[in-house]
């Protein structure tokens, strides 16, 4: 259970309505009977007349050049009406680009032609009357193909000689496997390491995670030859993005094209593009004018999903001799697989945030984002945040061990505290709230963090990560932000609530109907949420980046507003009555006092829809109202800066863990969260999230990863050989803080909750690892195969402290700053020397 603890100066949501407020309750998700009595709707549910089956064969070479597709044995199989390939759909549709950043060059196609970039890409498809039949008839097509030296290691992508992965592609920004670059530069960074008292400089890599939700990719096409329209059923977190790409690429009008969404069992981003399958499944219902079924299994969701993009950083903090942090330098390395689905974006806003919630006064960061032949990488839970944490928050504890000082200590003294809000930061944030420094004293006091420095157990050790999360983004290559609500009271007086904002387990049906209910004083009962709808709902960008409850709210608020103001008016005509003196709740419009007079909400949409002559003069017969809602953020600046994101949510986690010497395993004892997540609008949610961010946090942390041979062959492309965490590794989740800092941004206060239980995790753990044992773990995760090794290392040298792998006898990477590699597009040749 999470504990809420009084708000400092806290603001409180506007409430027109009267009566018992629901927003700051923990109400019961309205989502949950479904699910848990099995009656949702998922994609894979989907039946509809005459719909036949598609499945695709995909590549099991991760590089080579592509001869040739013999479809011809296919075709003839039992049960197949169709078999579509590269060749077929060459100069018929467009490549699509990733239209989340400006380098829409194109490299994405519904199969590979002429090469193949990764394992798992597509060759062709076959369509039948049922899936079996279509993967009998995959096993007749037969592939030629020339094998191609592979590229696994982003590193060695880097290198002028490595094999070129995109051909035919010329990038703005960069070139070779380079396919663009980042950089940011605030003050001076390089002064601030000369005049500093302490450096610390380390190597750090971060795994490749997966999003593993257990609702599928998957789509079903529908294709009505006499009106011309594309009806598409997507598991995705954005309908409109669906849309216009789908229909730009099938060179079809965007009002020809419709999605729909049914129930998505989680996202974590890796839905939050449109994927091949559902360019595939379109063509072929427009080709049979029969509904196509086409539903990823899980080893091709790992092979050819989205993962989470790996990075190695050269990492270097500045710090003066009393803890103060003056200078931040790093070089990242940056891998976004074969293709990029959002992966340059990661790179900027999760370095921009990664930075709080230290107010660095000098930044110097090189990125170089590479292709490998590995699969396509992109946002995960937590959006590059995780990674970047991973690398500054070991310098800290590494700064803390260099002076001496309590790693406590040393962020207490560095996170922001400002006197006043707003606070802008050297990096351009905004920060309009923050309690993080309250958050991580109430953690650290969790798990009797003194109590344990002071004495500490053999094997067993305490470790602190601190961030701030954005809450949604101004993604610095397209200039919007907003999302929209339309409500309508209907003639019976219940409310419907239309959006394009696809819920994938934030309880949007539960929390918006939540606020509806306090502004409009309807009963929650009444209030529905109607399925995402290209056709029927408004414009939105969709659900990912924490951005439902203060983005997606706040237009749901605004609406509810101004339909209030409707009702209010017809209302005070009705009853004659000044609008100043009316009031709404218990689903009636009253006079002020008098909660059990007044007009029924069905009486007043009556009104609305039959009795027009009893509206007020000019009054447009309608009991709609629309709102949009762009927040007030920043594009980025050329030198990095910028503030992208409209409030910034706290995070302080504090980890107790226990290591078994015999075996390396690693057993999280204890875990305390402390966050400041605005006005809550529905509790025991956020408790969820938080519990949900935290797990994925884990598993990268101790297991999660996708691991390749040197022929970029997935070796564990399966449940059965991904190291997902099990329930029985977490801890129970009990010592969870709100510490309220309500935005003094967003109208009603809230901030987003859905990211920030997972970037401190990996973190927190590995510095309580290094409590525990002296081992510094600089590579994720943190397997006991490996724990073991390095204890036994460790013995063998004799030494108190041991990085892994750095100072393993097997590590071939740079073990020193001096041999460590410069970007290749610097400006400057001093990066870290």
């Amino acid at each position: 259970m999470t504990e809420t603890l009084p708000a400092t100066g806290a603001l409180s949501a506007r409430e027109p309505g009267s009566g018992r407020k629901l927003v700051g309750t923990s109400v019961p998700r309205t989502e949950d009977l479904a699910l848990l009595t099995g009656t949702a709707r998922f994609i894979d549910d989907i039946r509809l007349p005459g719909m036949l089956y598609a499945k695709i064969l995909r590549s099991d070479v991760a590089h080579a050049r592509l001869r040739g597709v013999d479809l011809t044995a296919a075709l003839a199989s039992p049960g197949v009406h169709g078999v579509l390939c590269g060749r077929d759909l060459l100069g018929k549709i467009k490549p699509w680009g990733d239209m989340m950043q400006d380098l829409l060059v194109g490299d994405h196609f519904p199969f590979a032609t002429d090469k193949i970039l990764y394992e798992g890409q597509e060759l062709a498809a076959v369509v039948a009357d049922s899936k079996y039949e279509a993967l009998d008839a995959l096993e007749a097509i037969e592939v030629d193909y020339d094998d191609l030296p592979v590229i696994v290691d982003p590193e060695k992508a880097l290198d002028p000689a490595s094999p070129l992965i995109q051909e035919g592609i010329n990038y703005e920004f960069g070139e070779g496997n380079v396919f663009d670059r980042y950089r940011v530069r605030i003050g001076d960074a390089g002064a601030a390491s000369d005049e500093a008292d302490v450096v610390v400089r380390q190597r750090f890599s971060t795994n490749r995670q997966a999003g593993a939700a257990l609702d599928p990719h998957g789509c079903v096409a529908s294709y009505d030859s006499f009106t011309g329209v594309l009806t598409i059923y997507s598991s995705t977190q954005s309908i409109f993005m669906v849309r216009d790409i789908l229909a730009d690429t099938l060179q079809i009008p965007r009002n020809r094209v419709r999605v729909i969404i049914p129930q998505v069992g989680a996202g974590f981003g890796s839905k939050a593009q449109m994927f091949a399958h559902e360019v595939i499944a379109s063509v072929l219902s427009m080709q049979l004018g029969r509904p196509v079924h086409l539903v990823l299994g899980r080893g091709e969701i790992f092979r050819a999903g989205t993962a989470r993009t790996g990075q190695v950083h050269y990492a270097e903090m500045s710090l003066t001799r009393d803890g103060t942090i003056t200078g931040y330098r790093d070089y990242i390395v940056h891998d976004c697989g074969a293709q990029s689905l959002w992966g340059n974006q990661v790179i900027h806003i999760g370095t921009n945030v990664g930075m709080l919630p230290y107010p660095i006064p000098n930044i110097h960061i090189d990125a170089d984002i590479v292709h490998t032949n590995t699969a396509p990488a992109g946002p995960l839970r937590g959006f590059g945040i995780p990674q970047t944490l991973w690398a500054k928050e070991q310098l800290v504890d590494l700064a803390a061990e260099r002076l001496g000082m309590d790693p406590l200590e040393l962020r207490a003294r560095n996170v922001i505290r400002p006197e006043t809000f707003p606070f802008v930061t050297p990096m351009g944030q905004v920060i309009d709230s923050t309690t993080i420094h309250e958050c991580l004293h109430r953690s650290a006091e969790a798990i009797d963090w003194k109590q344990r420095k002071a004495e500490p157990v053999p094997y067993e050790g305490v470790g602190l990560a601190v961030s701030m999360k954005y809450t949604s983004c101004r993604h610095p290559s397209f200039d919007t932000d907003l999302s929209a609500v339309r409500l309508r009271l209907e003639t019976d007086g219940t409310v419907t609530i239309f959006s394009s904002d696809v819920s994938h387990g934030q309880g949007h049906a539960t929390f918006l109907a939540q606020i509806v209910s306090d502004v409009l004083g309807v009963g929650f009962e009444k209030i529905a949420l109607a399925p995402p709808d290209s056709a029927t709902s408004p414009f939105g960008l969709g659900t990912f980046a924490s951005r439902a409850a203060a983005v997606l709210g706040t237009a749901c608020r605004q609406a509810a507003e101004r339909l209030r103001e409707k009702v209010v008016a017809i209302a005070a005509h009705v009853l004659e009555a000044n609008p100043e003196d009316l009031q709404t709740g218990n689903d009636r419009v009253h006079v002020r006092g008098l909660p059990d007079s007044g007009l029924y909400m069905e009486n007043l949409a009556g009104y609305a829809a039959y009795r027009t002559h009893q509206l007020p003069p000019g009054f447009e017969p309608t009991l709609e109202a629309v709102s949009t809602y762009d927040t007030p953020t920043d594009r980025e600046n050329p030198d990095g800066s910028g503030n992208l994101s409209v409030t910034y949510s706290g995070a302080a986690h504090a980890a107790l863990v226990r290591v078994d010497p015999d075996t390396g395993r690693i057993t999280v004892l204890d875990y305390a969260m402390a966050h400041d997540t605005g006005v809550v609008i529905n509790p025991l949610i956020v408790e969820g999230q938080h519990q949900g961010g935290f797990l994925m946090g884990i598993g990268m942390a101790l297991g999660e990863d996708y691991v390749y041979d040197d022929q970029g062959r997935m070796q564990n492309a399966s449940f059965a050989g991904y190291r997902a965490p099990y329930a029985t590794e977490v801890p129970e989740l009990t010592k969870m803080f709100e510490i309220p800092a309500p935005s003094l941004t967003i109208p009603g206060g809230q901030k987003g909750a859905g990211e920030s239980g997972t970037g401190p995790v990996p973190a927190a753990i590995g510095n309580a690892v290094y409590d525990a044992t002296g081992v510094r773990f600089t590579a994720l995760p943190i397997t006991p195969d490996r724990m073991l090794l390095a204890l036994r290392e460790k013995e063998r040298q004799g030494v108190a402290s041991l990085r892994y792998p750095d100072d393993m006898p097997e590590f071939t990477g740079p073990r020193s700053p001096e041999d460590w590699p410069e970007p290749t597009g610097s400006d400057e040749g001093d990066l870290l020397l």
